[in-house]
């Protein structure tokens, strides 16, 4: 029996795969996260779920896909942490199909199975640092923008008319996840608009593929524009998300994390050694690399979860410079297997003690705050710390005060709350009890720091008690004076006087 190094090394490293996706769901279920951005989409997904429309009855500044599929899961588990857990699994099971669709990619068009399973792995690091498994629309619009070139290149191959229309109502759902994935789309657009001069692609098939998601489109903003919004969601999607390079001047780039490193540098290896030469599918997949890399590094990446669709396609092209390497030397099939068990040894002894540490911690103050509330209750968010899931807000802005507040005001959308009124008005159960500051000024390097909302001692020591975690305070019981009853005619909780 002849010793085959490829498939000995594709087996170890297919398990890497399974042991990568497997930790995740893990890291899911017994350490939870804090993350803020997951915290805030649970809560507008519960929003949705209640019945709200989005830039109608609350504030948002993303495009509205991912609170849609968010939904079912929180409305499901709704009043308890397990909806944080649904949706993160959720979460983690898009990332594994993503690293399905990059296999797909290498077996379907590029270099073939081994080359597949190791581009997978590369982006498959169970690393916390690119949030993989938290509730994010950047992880669902890498998906969707993996999973159109797929059914791009699909197309180009058997010139399936369907196989388009699934395309691009997959980069469709990436720009409905988060409207990041417009520079990306549109650079995908100018691939179009070649392939099309280069007769590689009909236009009446153009134009078919573009129908629905067009309609779509059309229909969604004539909901908005019945609803009286649709103002609303183009001044907070795309106005407001223009002037957020500027809240984050002196830190508009990062640097992508270290596990990205080697990914990287194949990358740029192959585009480099082995695209020229390559297949029409390798020199577009390079082009979209190159692409998605000039984004990110020159336009606006302020953390690292942007990079979530630079490190898929860093992987892809990563998985060419490695299928060409084993083929002109196999044994560097057992240096990639070697690599990655070492890498999951190193993350399965990073995670080896973490264990649960209870609702109140797992996903920060956010457990807590749950227990102490009921259905009834309005809660308030905090300057840089976010932990209302399933309590009203009491302003129509209600996450990331200090920031998203001050631009809305700027540019004209709704001016600043007077925070302490509304409190007194709406006396909410959990409060923050420090300043908020202007985050927009902070960021940008000026000297100090300003407050924009400030809880005054006076209104803390007459209706609120000190919780002693988070600078959060909780109602006085004298001020709790009414029954939690559950109004069957509005479909929502209501308080009513105990008397």
């Amino acid at each position: 029996m002849k010793f085959n190094l490829r498939t000995i090394s594709g087996a170890l490293i297919s398990l890497y795969l399974v042991f990568c996706v497997s930790l995740l769901y893990w890291v899911v279920i017994y350490s939870g996260s804090g993350d803020g951005d997951t915290l805030e989409h649970v809560h507008t997904s519960w929003l949705v779920w209640q019945g709200k429309i989005p830039y109608k009855d609350f504030f948002q500044h993303h495009n509205p896909l991912l609170w849609y599929v968010g939904a079912p899961f929180v409305g499901y588990y709704e009043y308890s942490l397990r909806a944080v857990d649904a949706v993160n699994m959720v979460t983690v099971t898009v990332f594994a199909l993503t690293l399905f669709f990059i296999y797909r990619l290498h077996k379907d068009f590029l270099t073939g199975r081994l080359g597949g399973v190791i581009a997978a792995a590369f982006c498959a690091l169970p690393q916390e640092s690119l949030y993989n498994k938290d509730f994010k629309p950047d992880n669902f619009m890498a998906f969707a923008l993996v999973a159109g070139v797929y059914f791009l290149f699909g197309y180009l191959k058997n010139k399936k008319l369907y196989f388009l229309v699934i395309s691009y109502l997959l980069l469709f759902a990436a720009f409905m996840f988060t409207q990041k994935a417009a520079l990306l789309i549109f650079c995908i657009g100018l691939i179009v608009l070649w392939l099309l001069y280069a007769k590689k692609m009909s236009w009446s098939d153009c134009l078919s593929a573009a129908l629905l998601p067009v309609l779509v489109y059309i229909a969604f903003l004539a909901f908005l524009y019945h609803e009286d919004s649709l103002s609303m969601y183009l001044k907070a999607n795309f106005e407001l998300n223009s002037h957020i390079p500027e809240v984050f001047y002196t830190r508009r780039f990062i640097h992508p994390s270290y596990e990205m490193t080697v990914p990287l540098l194949l990358a740029f290896f192959a585009l480099a050694r082995y695209v020229y030469a390559g297949s029409l599918y390798l020199k577009l997949t390079a082009v979209i690399f190159a692409a998605e890399y000039i984004i990110r590094m020159y336009y606006f990446t302020p953390f690292v979860y942007y990079f979530a669709f630079l490190h898929v396609m860093s992987s892809v092209m990563a998985g060419v410079a490695a299928s060409e390497l084993i083929k002109k030397r196999q044994w560097v099939a057992l240096v990639f297997a070697g690599y990655f068990i070492i890498l999951g040894g190193i993350y399965a002894n990073i995670y080896r003690q973490r264990i649960t540490v209870g609702d109140d911690y797992k996903y920060g103050a956010a457990g807590l705050v749950l227990r102490l509330t009921n259905p009834c209750d309005y809660v308030v968010n905090g300057y840089r710390i976010g932990y209302n899931l399933f309590n009203k807000d009491i302003d129509f802005i209600w996450n990331l005060k200090g920031q998203i507040d001050v631009i809305a005001a700027t540019i004209g959308i709704r001016p600043t709350a007077d925070l302490e009124t509304l409190i007194r008005k709406y006396r909410p159960k959990i409060i923050y009890g420090k300043n908020y500051y202007d985050t927009y000024r902070e960021y940008r390097g000026d000297i100090g720091k300003y407050p924009i909302h400030w809880i005054s001692s006076h209104l803390l020591e007459e209706m609120y008690i000190p919780l002693n975690r988070d600078d959060l305070y909780i109602l006085k019981p004298e001020y709790q004076s009414y029954d939690c009853r559950y109004n069957p005619r509005t479909k929502t909780y209501e308080y009513r006087d105990k008397h």
